[in-house]
């Protein structure tokens, strides 16, 4: 799954889930939603929320979050599909010894953006997203060729039901179902569209005027223009579905979300729609796909589930599971993450020859 799944170990010295206060856990779960697109947008939180000390109080609560390792970004979460990048999921049986020098090749590719050791005989998965179908074949066959990898399974996305990694640390409230996604684009953003969506994957500066700091990037990377039109740019990325949000990205395990399963279930073609839509509706759920099956992996539907724990985790599988149906299916836990990272769209490009 191409955007945000984690599974790090929370380290030595960082704050952990019972040092935030009530109020980190609000202004988290506004943030996870999206950051207002205005010229100030952390004084438009404090009004919403009452935040003790206004808009200093967002900014200096957000970045202390941050340098306390609770906060994995403050950026841009795109959309691939409309950026027109394709992406796929493999599952690879790796000998155990061969594992950590398989998954160093796997993580060296600059389009894998998260690579995990998984509880089953497909013991490595990884997600991978390029500019074109090409390159996914020619990374697929050399990780393939990999010594120690016995098999390998690649499973492209058929049909999304669900991405909305935003985790929930406030009081239970009502479900939120998945948002609507925007119309995409018909055509791959263009050069001077493409200079400005490398700046802004860059983090969002945590200050007053956060957008004029990135206007101000954007300029110096031959794409110049003032705060006011690259606010106007970001709003109609949205409508072209390039930009999902600008956000907060929770380093969650580190927040106690610490378990997390891959659910995949073995569904009739002619009920997996159903089935998809009614997991999505799921707030444990952050993803929900279709994918294509493979002769050794005869899985279509996938969800990823998240918990405290592996208890609770299982416990809201036998929930969504009672929803979907009878069906065979299988959860893998995480047991290792190799890499997990945000994908940095057009980087293979060079804006200066683009912009000339």
């Amino acid at each position: 799954m191409a955007d945000e799944i984690s599974e790090g170990h929370a380290g030595g010295g960082h704050q952990e889930a019972g040092e935030l206060t009530a109020w980190d856990r609000v202004l988290l779960d506004r943030t996870q939603q999206g950051i207002p697109l205005e010229s100030r947008p952390f004084a438009a939180i404090a009004r919403e929320l009452g935040v003790p000390g206004g808009e200093e109080g967002v900014i200096e609560r957000l970045s202390g979050l941050q340098a306390a390792g609770l906060l994995r970004r403050v950026g841009a979460v795109m959309d691939s599909r409309a950026l027109g990048y394709t992406g796929t999921l493999c599952g690879a049986v790796v000998k155990p010894e061969a594992i950590q020098v398989v998954a160093a090749h796997v993580g060296s590719y600059p389009g894998v953006t998260h690579c995990y050791e998984r509880e089953n005989r497909f013991n490595l998965w990884f997600t991978l997203l390029a500019p074109d179908r090409a390159l996914i074949e020619q990374i697929v066959s050399a990780v393939s060729g990999q010594a120690g990898v016995h098999e390998l399974v690649e499973l492209p996305i058929e049909r999304r039901y669900k991405i909305n990694v935003a985790f929930r640390l406030g009081p239970a409230g009502p479900s939120r179902s998945p948002a609507p996604e925007a119309a995409r684009a018909s055509a791959r953003p263009e050069a001077r569209e493409r200079a400005i969506i490398r700046v802004i994957q860059n983090e969002l500066p945590l200050v007053t005027r956060p957008f004029a700091a990135l206007a101000a990037e954007c300029a110096r990377a031959g794409a110049a223009l003032e705060e006011d039109e690259l606010l106007v740019e970001l709003a109609r990325y949205r409508r072209l579905g390039y930009l999902r949000r600008i956000s907060t990205v929770l380093a969650h395990r580190r927040v106690g979300i610490t378990a997390n399963g891959m659910v995949v279930w073995r569904i009739p073609d002619e009920d997996c729609d159903r089935a998809g839509t009614s997991a999505a509706q799921f707030e444990a759920v952050t993803h929900c796909y279709r994918r294509r099956t493979a002769d050794r992996w005869p899985y279509n539907l996938y969800a990823m589930v998240h918990a405290g724990t592996r208890e609770e985790c299982l416990a809201h599988v036998a929930e969504i599971n009672a929803r979907v149906g009878a069906y065979p299916y299988r959860v893998l836990f995480s047991t290792r993450e190799f890499k997990k990272s945000s994908m940095r769209y057009f980087c293979e490009e060079r804006s200066d020859a683009e912009l000339g």
